[in-house]
C-alpha cells in the first residue's frame, strides 16, 4: 500500500473511459477508448494535498485511442495511426472533509483551553477544559502528519522530482511557521504558541518522507516511549549543571530565536511545551495514517477502534499507578523544582487537572506515569494520541453523512493558520484593554464567545463567498510553491 508504484506496472486509473490492455513486443500496451461504464467510485487515487490546488482531471476529446507503454521506456505502436500516444491521468480526489473538521475541532479546542467557552459549572470551572487541554494541540500536531502525508501523495507516494518538490514545501512551511511562530511568541500573551515548534516537526517528518507507512508508524511507537524516558534522563543531566549544563546555557545564550521570544531551539527539541522528543510520536502517527486509504470505512473504523483502546489502555495503567497503587501520594512528597519544596496533595491535584509546562520534573520516575495534558510521558502519548486518532476517525466517518452540518467547523479547520494567528492577536489586544472604548469593546467582554464564535462565523462566510484559500493560507501556499519549484 505505501510503496512506490513499480515503473514497469504503472497503474493508469480512468474515470468515464474504457481501458483495453494488450502485450506488445514484451511491453504492456493501454489502449483508451471512449466509455461511460466505468464509475468514477473505482478511483483509489489519494486525497489531493491540503492547501494544493488539484490539478485539471484528464479528458477525452473522443478522438483516436491513446497508447503508452508501461515500461515508460517509450511509445508502443498503436494499432491506428493517430497523435501521440500518452498515459491516461486519473482526475483529481475530492478535498477529504473529515479532515478539515478534525482540525477545526482541534483549533476550536485550543480556543476552549485559551479563553473559554462561554458557559461554566456551578464551581466556576471551565466545563470543556478537562476534555480540551492537551488533547486539542495534540489532534492538530497528529493532523500535521496526515497533512504532510497528503502533501506528499498520500497512499501513492511521490518519486523522483515530485518528491523533491513537496518535501522543499514541507520545508518551506516550516521556515515560514519558524518566523511566525516566533513573531506571535513576542507579542508576550499568555498562550504558549505552537506554530515554531511546528517548524521543527516539519523538518523532522521530512527526515522519514520516503519511508513506508509501518516503518514510519513503528517510528511513532518507538519513540512514544523511548522520547519520553529520554527526556526525563536529558533534563536530569542537565539539572545537575556540569558540562551539560553549560553547552546548554551557551546554546541558549547565543540562539537568536531565544533573545527574541525566549524560546529557542533547546525548548523546541527538549524543555519547552511542545518539545519534538515527545511529540514527533504525533507527527509521525498522522504520517503513517496519511499513508492509509482514508477514504475507505474500514480503515475509518480501525482508527476508531485503534484510538480508543489505545486511550483506555494508557489511562488505565495511569489510573492505576497514581490512584490504586499511591503513586499521588508519592508525587505529593516529591520536591518542586520551581519553590524548592514538597508539591503537596493541593499540588498533585492542580497539576494533574490544569496540566504541566510540556515535561514532568526530573525528580522521581514515578511522574513518567501521569497521563496529564502536556506531562509529555508516555502514557500521556499514547492516551493523547489515541484520543486524537479515533476522533480523526470519527470525524471521517461522519462528515460525509452530516454535510453542511458540520461546514462551520470543517471550515475553521480549512482556515486554521489564520483563525490560530488572529486569535493569538485578539488576545494581545485584550490583554493590553487595546479594545476598551472602542467600538469593538465587547470582544474583550465577551472574549470566551467572541474568539470561537468569530471563528466560526468568518471562517464559514470566507469559504461560500471568497471560496479560495484563506487571508493567510493563500501567501503560504504561494511562496512554499514557488521556492519547492525552483530548487533543482
Amino acid at each position: 500500500m505505501g510503496k512506490a508504484k513499480n515503473p514497469k506496472r504503472p497503474q493508469v486509473v480512468t474515470t468515464g473511459l474504457k481501458a483495453c490492455v494488450q502485450e506488445v513486443g514484451g511491453g504492456i500496451l493501454v489502449v483508451v477508448s471512449n466509455s461511460s461504464s466505468q464509475s468514477a467510485d473505482h478511483i483509489t487515487e489519494a486525497a489531493p494535498p491540503h492547501g494544493v490546488a488539484p490539478a485539471p482531471p484528464a479528458t477525452d476529446d473522443g478522438g483516436p485511442a491513446r497508447a503508452a507503454r508501461a515500461d515508460g521506456q517509450g511509445l508502443a505502436p498503436g494499432p491506428a495511426p493517430g497523435p501521440a500516444p500518452q498515459e491516461a491521468q486519473a482526475p483529481p480526489a475530492r478535498r477529504l472533509g473529515g479532515v478539515d473538521v478534525a482540525r477545526g475541532l482541534a483549533v476550536l479546542g485550543m480556543f476552549i483551553v485559551h479563553v473559554g467557552i462561554g458557559w461554566t459549572l456551578a464551581d466556576g470551572s471551565n466545563a470543556l477544559y478537562p476534555i480540551a487541554a492537551g488533547r486539542s494541540a495534540v489532534l492538530f500536531a497528529l493532523l500535521a502528519g496526515v497533512s504532510i502525508a497528503l502533501l506528499s501523495g498520500g497512499r501513492e507516494r511521490k518519486v523522483n522530482k515530485d518528491l523533491g518538490v513537496a518535501l522543499w514545501r514541507v520545508i518551506t512551511r516550516g521556515v515560514v511557521m519558524l518566523f511566525a511562530g516566533t513573531a506571535l511568541t513576542m507579542l508576550g500573551t499568555s498562550v504558549s504558541v505552537i506554530l515554531a515548534y511546528y517548524a521543527v516537526f516539519f523538518v523532522l517528518a521530512g527526515m522519514v518522507l520516503t519511508e513506508r507507512w509501518g516503518v514510519v508508524a513503528f517510528a511513532a511507537a518507538v519513540l512514544g516511549v523511548a522520547g519520553p524516558v529520554a527526556s526525563y534522563w536529558l533534563r536530569g543531566v542537565i539539572a545537575e549543571g556540569g558540562t551539560p549544563g553549560r553547552v546548554v546555557g551557551a546554546v541558549n545564550a547565543y540562539d537568536p530565536f531565544v533573545l527574541l521570544a525566549d524560546d529557542g531551539i533547546v525548548n523546541f527539541l527538549l524543555t519547552g511545551y511542545y518539545p519534538a522528543i515527545t511529540w514527533m510520536p504525533f507527527v509521525f502517527a498522522g504520517l503513517a495514517i496519511g499513508r492509509l486509504d482514508l477514504r475507505s470505512t474500514r480503515v475509518r473504523w480501525r482508527l476508531v477502534a485503534l484510538g480508543s483502546g489505545l486511550a483506555a489502555a494508557a489511562y488505565g495503567v495511569s489510573w492505576v499507578v497514581l490512584d490504586v497503587l499511591g503513586g499521588v501520594g508519592r508525587l505529593a512528597a516529591s520536591v518542586n523544582p520551581e519553590t524548592g519544596a514538597a508539591y503537596g496533595a493541593d499540588g498533585v491535584a492542580l497539576a494533574l487537572y490544569e496540566g504541566l509546562p510540556g515535561v514532568v520534573p526530573p525528580t522521581d520516575w514515578v511522574w513518567l506515569f501521569t497521563a496529564a495534558p502536556h506531562s509529555g510521558t508516555p502514557l500521556e502519548v499514547f492516551g493523547s494520541g489515541g484520543v486524537a486518532i479515533a476522533v480523526l476517525g470519527l470525524c471521517l466517518l461522519v462528515s460525509d453523512r452530516l454535510g453542511w452540518l458540520v461546514y462551520p467547523v470543517a471550515s475553521v479547520g480549512a482556515l486554521a493558520l489564520t483563525v490560530y494567528v488572529g486569535h493569538i492577536l485578539v488576545i494581545w489586544l485584550d490583554e493590553r484593554s487595546l479594545l476598551d472604548g472602542t467600538p469593538l469593546s465587547f470582544v474583550s467582554t465577551w472574549l470566551d464567545l467572541s474568539v470561537p464564535l468569530g471563528a466560526l462565523v468568518f471562517a464559514t462566510a470566507w469559504r461560500l463567498l471568497v471560496r479560495r484559500r484563506g487571508p493567510l493560507e493563500w501567501p503560504l501556499h504561494v511562496v512554499s510553491s514557488w521556492v519547492a519549484e525552483r530548487i533543482p
